[in-house]
């Protein structure tokens, strides 16, 4: 059962990401099978609008709010539990499969539709173009091992017009697997905090950054978990 859109507090974690070359961080740790989570910086529609609550100010937010009946969903739950194909030995991550265009805010759970609507006026982060930049992932429960990914739209993304998956970038600007949580800062959602720090894209204007959180293969080569979560973040490069 989701919970109604309210601030709360929940389990995050910390990667390192140094200079312009991602850095793949291969710790494992314990913990359990169900993850649960989004990005807090560059924040995400989810996080923005949680803050907003039941009467939000921003118009997107309140617009969002409107198309979900009233609820948005949980913060944290924008997941596709069946992300992961565990079908065969070559088992990879099934995104594009379960999450058409247009879906990609709300990873296809009419839950969370409102975080699919094409508009410019969503919060907006401002990041310096080519930069290095310090990400935080707000998360409630944690699963290992797993990989965090986070895509930037191309040059000539137009907010105004639904997020397609051929709008992103075809590799990520940041992959990082494995680290463990620390204190979330003041005004996070939830008590821990993954941190990271990442040297942005040489982009201008107006953009999205995408987020998928998904597992990665244990040792003895099975999966530990099939979910995945996704973010959308509405920046503005300068």
């Amino acid at each position: 059962m989701h919970t109604p859109l309210r601030t709360r507090r929940s389990t995050t974690l910390a990667l390192a990401v140094l200079g312009g070359v991602p850095l793949a961080l291969t710790v494992l740790t314990a913990g359990p099978a169900a993850a649960h989570g989004a990005t807090g910086n560059p924040v995400s529609r989810t996080v923005a609008c949680a803050k907003e609550g039941w009467s939000p100010s921003n118009a997107a937010c309140k617009a969002a709010l409107a198309l979900g009946s009233g609820q948005i969903g949980d913060w944290k739950s924008i997941v596709q539990g069946q992300a992961i194909d565990h079908s065969a030995p070559t088992s990879s991550p099934q995104h594009r499969r379960h999450i058409p265009d247009g879906k990609l805010c709300s990873a296809n759970n009419g839950q969370f539709a409102g975080l699919d609507l094409a508009r410019t006026d969503f919060p907006s982060t401002s990041l310096a173009s080519g930069r290095e930049h310090t990400f935080q992932y707000d998360i409630s429960a944690l699963h290992n091992p797993y990989r965090m990914e986070m895509y930037v739209t191309k040059d000539g993304y137009d907010p105004s017009k639904p997020l397609k998956w051929s709008d992103l970038e075809d590799t990520p600007f940041l992959s990082a697997d494995n680290t463990a949580a620390t204190a979330a800062p003041a005004g996070f959602l939830g008590s821990k905090v993954f941190t990271f720090k990442a040297q942005l894209p040489q982009k201008q204007g107006k953009h999205l950054i995408y987020t998928i959180w998904h597992g990665l293969k244990k040792p003895d080569g099975s999966f530990q978990s099939q979910e995945a979560f996704y973010s959308c973040s509405d920046v503005t490069f300068r």
